[in-house]
Formats: C-alpha cells, sequence, structure tokens
C-alpha cells in the first residue's frame, strides 16, 4: 500500500478516539482537517489529523511533525480569544497527531478574496482590526504566530475573525524546537524572517500590513517571477503605493500601512494594540465623513418637504440632528388604536394608511405628519397607521422637543399647527361630501 493511499485511509465514519469523523474540510500533504462529532458533548469539532510519511525522508519529517503538533497545542492551548480558534483536545500515537478544535461555519479569507477583486475599505479596517486584537492577545501570552496569511484567516457568517493554524508559532523564551530554516509563507515573511534573525510580536504585525495591502489593492505587494525575486524584494524595495491602484481614501491608510512594513522592526507598530488604535482611527474618521455626508443628503431631502417650507437652514439641520430615522417595511402597525405614544413621524417616503374603527379613513404620503396627539396631549390614539409601502420616517420623542432650541420649538409646533388645520379641513370636506 502506498503512502498516499495510507494517508487517505481515514474515512466518513471512521474514529479518532471518541471522535467520528464525517467530511474533509481541507487537504495537506501531511496534514487532513475534518469535520468530527463528539458524541459525548453533542457537538461538531474539527480534527487535525497529521500522518507521518514512511519513505526516505519519512524520519526527519516525522520528527518536524511531533514537534509542530507540541509547539501548536502548547501555544494555542493557552490562547482562549473570541478571534482565535479554540482548542479541545488533543492526542498522538505512533504514526498520527490529531488536534481538536471548535468547528467553524466560515471561508478562509484567501477564498474570500480569492471571490472579489478587493474589499471595501470598512470590511478590510474590520477584519484587520480584529486580527489585531487576536493578536494583542497572543502576543500577551508570549506566542508569535509567524504565519499570518490570508488562509490562516477565517471568516465566519456573522463577519466574525479566526486566526488558525499554529503549527509554526514561536513561544518566547522557550527553545525552538522546529530545525532550522525558513518559517512561513514567503509571500508575508518579514525580512528577519528571510534573514534568519530573531522574530518579535512585529513579525506578526509586518505580516498583517501585507494583509491589509492585498485586501485593498487586490494585488500581491510585489510583483516577482518566483520566490527568490519576491524575498529580494521584501529585503530592499518598498510597494507601490496605494494611491497607484485608485484605494478610496489612501491617503489616510498608506501612513498605516508603510509603518507596519518597515524593513526595521523597531521602527514599526512597537505592539499589536496600537496597529489596531491607529486602523480603528481611520475607521472613525471615515465613518464620521459617512456620517456628514448621511447629514447633508438627509436634510436635503426633509427640505423638500411641505412640513419644514418655513423652516431655516439652521433650523432644519437641528430638528434632522435629532430625529431618528426610520426605515418601516410594508404592512408594518407604526400606530396601534388605543395605545398611547409620545412620538411624532413625519413620513419622508412612502405610503401609509391611517385606519379609524378598522376602517381606512386617510392615506398618508411624503411631508405628511402624524402621531401629534400622543405627543403634546399624551392622549390614547384613537387611529391606526399602517404601512402601505416600504416607508422612511422621522421620529421624535418628548425628550427630543426638551432638546429642541427656542427657535426650533417656535417653529416646529407652527408647522404641526398648520397640518391639524389642514386636515381638519380635509376631514370637512369630505363629510360635506358623504351628507
Amino acid at each position: 500500500m502506498t503512502e498516499r493511499r495510507k494517508r487517505r485511509s481515514l474515512s466518513s465514519g471512521d474514529r479518532i478516539g471518541k471522535y467520528q469523523l464525517d467530511k474533509i474540510i481541507h487537504q495537506g500533504k501531511y496534514r487532513t482537517i475534518y469535520k468530527a462529532h463528539d458524541p459525548f458533548l453533542e457537538r461538531d469539532v474539527a480534527i487535525k489529523i497529521s500522518q507521518f510519511p514512511e519513505n526516505q525522508e519519512g524520519e526527519e519529517n516525522s520528527q518536524q511533525l511531533r514537534n509542530s503538533f507540541f509547539l501548536e497545542t502548547r501555544a494555542i492551548g493557552q490562547l482562549q480569544h473570541p478571534n482565535i480558534v479554540s482548542v479541545y483536545d488533543a492526542g498522538i500515537g505512533d504514526r498520527q497527531t490529531f488536534i481538536v478544535m471548535e468547528y467553524i461555519e466560515a471561508k478562509s479569507l484567501a477564498t474570500i478574496m480569492s471571490e472579489v477583486e478587493e474589499l471595501p475599505v470598512s470590511k478590510a479596517i474590520d477584519i484587520i482590526f480584529k486580527c489585531c486584537k487576536a493578536l494583542e492577545y497572543a502576543h500577551s501570552k508570549n506566542v508569535v504566530h509567524r504565519d499570518i496569511k490570508p488562509a490562516n484567516i477565517l471568516i465566519t457568517k456573522d463577519g466574525n475573525v479566526k486566526i488558525v493554524d499554529f503549527g509554526i508559532a514561536k513561544v518566547r523564551d522557550e527553545i525552538d524546537t522546529l530545525s532550522s530554516g525558513l518559517f512561513g509563507s514567503p509571500l508575508y515573511m518579514a525580512p528577519e524572517q528571510i534573514e534568519e534573525k530573531e522574530v518579535s510580536p512585529s513579525t506578526d504585525l509586518y505580516a498583517l500590513g501585507v494583509v491589509l495591502y492585498e485586501l485593498l489593492t487586490g494585488e500581491k505587494i510585489f510583483e516577482a517571477d518566483n520566490v527568490h525575486t519576491h524575498m529580494y524584494k521584501i529585503l530592499n524595495e518598498k510597494p507601490k503605493p496605494l494611491s497607484k491602484f485608485g484605494v478610496e481614501h489612501a491617503e489616510k491608510i498608506q501612513p498605516i500601512i508603510d509603518q507596519a512594513l518597515e524593513k526595521q522592526q523597531d521602527q514599526r507598530y512597537p505592539a499589536a494594540a496600537d496597529f489596531a488604535t491607529a486602523i480603528r482611527s481611520v475607521d472613525i474618521a471615515l465613518r464620521y465623513e459617512e456620517a456628514e455626508i448621511i447629514k447633508r443628503v438627509n436634510t436635503d431631502q426633509a427640505g423638500m418637504l411641505g412640513f419644514f417650507k418655513d423652516f431655516s437652514q439652521k433650523q432644519l439641520s437641528e430638528f434632522v440632528d435629532l430625529a431618528t430615522w426610520l426605515r418601516i417595511s410594508k404592512d408594518e402597525t407604526i400606530l396601534s388604536a388605543g395605545e398611547i405614544y409620545q412620538t411624532f413621524y413625519v413620513v419622508v417616503g412612502g405610503k401609509a394608511i391611517v385606519y379609524k374603527l378598522n376602517e381606512p379613513v386617510k392615506t398618508l404620503s411624503e411631508g405628511d405628519c402624524f402621531g401629534e396627539v400622543g405627543l403634546l396631549r399624551n392622549e390614547n390614539s384613537s387611529t391606526s397607521v399602517v404601512a402601505s409601502t416600504d416607508m422612511l420616517l422621522m421620529k421624535l420623542t418628548t425628550s427630543d422637543l426638551d432638546d429642541m432650541s427656542t427657535e426650533l420649538q417656535s417653529e416646529f409646533y407652527k408647522s404641526v399647527a398648520h397640518s391639524l388645520i389642514k386636515r381638519l379641513a380635509d376631514h370637512k370636506i369630505t363629510a360635506d361630501k358623504a351628507a
């Protein structure tokens, strides 16, 4: 039986200890990751099984696999963090080792990057920030990952990040049990890894800077025909600036990447927390800019509504700041008869129907308002309001009224009075026609 066939002898239904194998998640040269089931705790798990080779290079590789196994279990066994995969169990036999980990429904970042040319800046920032928090924790436990790359970053369905594969991690202040040589993935190696110098937490931050660069540009950090050329460029060249790729907000992000990718370790971020702070500051700045844009759009949109026709620009802007903007789905009940609502609404978009005694009495559309009785007089609503289309509303509460400037309050009450007078006039016309 060949070595290749031996490595594939495990299949669905087989057991490793108490764990029943289900299916292969990932197949490597010596390592295979299976989805499996723990019947005692009734949960799915992932099991990474390393099969020792049986050929002329077998003994050396087997020892490497053993060392990697002990290194990974020792490193990750002490790490309990929401952004790092959890280890539940581990074991070793004559010809194999296994590590039992939490099972995660997720895609690797490498897979996601192969499906899209580049990620939105906000998404890239969120991923890198969460990686920073994971590394900050790992480094506090004296663990340096040494192989940060897209394939070792999982993204769950709800957007959480999990760093995996601590197989070549360095536990600082301990003897490195792996044989000498280069450790890591060449495309993401820091200069000190290529030069086989001592690694540090900044080694992981360099790799994370490379990942951020790729996320934003959709390109490798250096163009090279082979690994050796790529390594030479890591040691001697700087990558193309983000602006060359038309990256949004490049001027804000470029300094962060520049510091993460410094050739000298002591010139990079001192710690993952500093990298996280820098990337978060960009996120905050971008969110502020986005909020200002939305505010301007909302102000312009509200200014076209009849309710605000006599408001000054200053008063309109204050109202927009105070109001809560709500998206309402078709057929959703906004107000119910008999309830007390201390809220006031202005229809920005869409339509709603007002019901009294279960009969439709009025259609509300853009510029109309409702809820003033409950807001001003704290009385039960005599009508129900149900969205007849998807809607966009502005909502005010009594506390919002208290926060209004005197000038805005005056204009607001005036506009509400005009709306009430118009509604009463419309009601009289309808009643006269019915008579």
